[in-house]
């Protein structure tokens, strides 16, 4: 693992601030240690968001439920308002991971996590959602686990996260807070095709957290 300096801050503008400046936010860490540990990703600086007022599930006033993006995945599945009107949600989280790292990852974690491709987590195999440019090791290697659909000549990985699928099918969407602010997208647009540009995941802009994700009634 290479050097980085840590950060830890308690409210939100705190954070924007630390993320505008090049910092990744981690809270649960069950992805972003990983791919630290393999060197795949390298930042130089993390910001710990996980004292953050983000743990909430709250009924919007239109009906909709709002889960704060430090929600435990196993609070959210557990939650009765989400067994109750979303089951979809629970089902999709109860798929996931272990018991273990459900208790530690949040719903924002769980939809910026990265790919379990072979060869992205393989850094001396060709990505170019690693390494811009390099190649696509899956396209011609194995690739049973990969994408049918939405793929482009560079990348054919998939997404791991399974409650992405119901937020998508719910028309949820991410809110954010920026530099710029506040905004919020559909969450059908929060997750970006390849394209030519597989290493650009989300369409996050620069310091960019989110806060929350919002289901519709």
């Amino acid at each position: 693992m290479y050097p980085f300096s840590f950060t830890k801050v308690s409210d939100t503008r705190e954070a924007v601030n630390a993320g505008r400046d090049g910092g990744r936010y981690i809270a649960g860490g069950t992805t972003l240690v990983d791919l630290m540990r393999e060197t795949v990703e390298r930042p130089g600086a993390l910001v710990d968001i996980s004292d953050l007022p983000l743990r909430q599930i709250a009924v919007t006033g239109r009906g909709g439920l709002r889960i704060g993006a430090l929600v435990r995945m196993a609070d959210a599945a557990a939650h009765s308002r989400v067994r109750a009107t979303y089951p979809v949600i629970s089902q999709a989280l109860e798929l996931s991971a272990s018991a273990q790292l459900r208790n530690m990852a949040t719903i924002g974690g769980n939809i910026m996590q990265r790919t379990r491709c072979t060869y992205f987590r393989d850094v001396t195999a060709a990505c170019n959602k690693r390494e811009p440019g390099s190649g696509c090791a899956a396209r011609e290697g194995y690739n049973r686990t990969h994408a049918i659909l939405g793929t482009s000549t560079d990348c054919v990985a998939t997404h791991p996260s399974d409650v992405a699928v119901a937020f998508a099918a719910l028309e949820a969407s991410v809110h954010l807070l920026g530099p710029d602010g506040a905004r919020s997208i559909p969450f059908a647009d929060f997750l970006l095709r390849p394209g030519s540009t597989p290493n650009r995941e989300q369409a996050l802009r620069k310091g960019e957290l989110i806060t929350a994700v919002e289901i519709p009634a």
